[in-house]
């Protein structure tokens, strides 16, 4: 089946960023409680019990591809971001909002782009990254040509795919795969891919960069399906 090819990699507006596929483990984390020994027990009186160790299991859920709820608007991207754990799953799933959110004709104006940008893109990113409004201003059609002119399209995370380039305690590098809805059809062929740099800041994964850095072929052949989608 043939998909569109991402071109080389560069640097990119976060306007033009779509879809790409991030694997992510899900991470699990045992707590084991033990009730402390009494240290009072007469000499002569019998042993006091073993403690019986009890446990508490904190798993972090595999990415759904649709975190926030189907819309794609700002209440739905600004939900995920409040909504995803601090965990690399985490930030797969901010990243597969904003994949829904920006990726899509019409897309959005100036004012919802400024809310984006104002909540959502780090500190730490460039002047040109933060500039959500104008990049949108000036790529209506942020498909860079694949759906023609204002011909409605979004992208669909239902075929979708994430992979973790790399991922720290504060930082992931994560690339989404998905799938071109045009006039409210799912394309059998034609797929995205996008790599975002995200940070953990003031207690939410935010971006800080992004790039086209694979192939549709390539993250497709590595990446790990969404669990759900929209």
């Amino acid at each position: 089946m043939a998909r569109t090819e991402a071109r080389p990699p560069r640097r990119i507006w976060p306007w033009f960023l779509a879809g790409a596929a991030v694997i992510a483990a899900a991470v699990i984390v045992l707590v084991v409680t033990l009730r402390p020994v009494p240290t009072d027990v007469p000499v002569d009186a019998a042993p006091p019990p073993t403690p019986t160790p009890t446990s508490t299991l904190v798993t972090d859920a595999e990415p759904t591809g649709c975190l926030g709820g189907p819309g794609r608007d700002a209440d739905m991207l600004l939900a995920a971001q409040a909504a995803a754990p601090h965990t690399t799953n985490g930030a797969v799933e901010v990243a597969a909002a904003m994949v829904r959110w920006t990726f899509r004709y019409p897309g959005p104006d100036s004012a919802e782009a400024n809310q984006v940008g104002d909540a959502i893109v780090a500190s730490t990113a460039s002047p040109e990254f933060a500039d959500l409004a104008s990049a949108a201003a000036a790529n209506p059609n942020p498909s860079r040509g694949v759906v023609p002119d204002g011909t409605e399209f979004y992208l669909s995370t239902v075929p979708g795919v994430w992979h973790v380039e790399s991922a720290e305690a504060n930082r992931a590098e994560i690339s989404i795969g998905s799938a071109y809805v045009i006039d409210g059809a799912l394309s059998p062929q034609l797929r995205s891919v996008s790599t975002f740099e995200l940070v953990w800041q003031g207690g939410m994964w935010k971006l800080e960069g992004g790039s086209f850095s694979r192939s549709t072929q390539d993250l497709y052949a590595i990446g790990t399906t969404f669990t759900g989608g929209c």
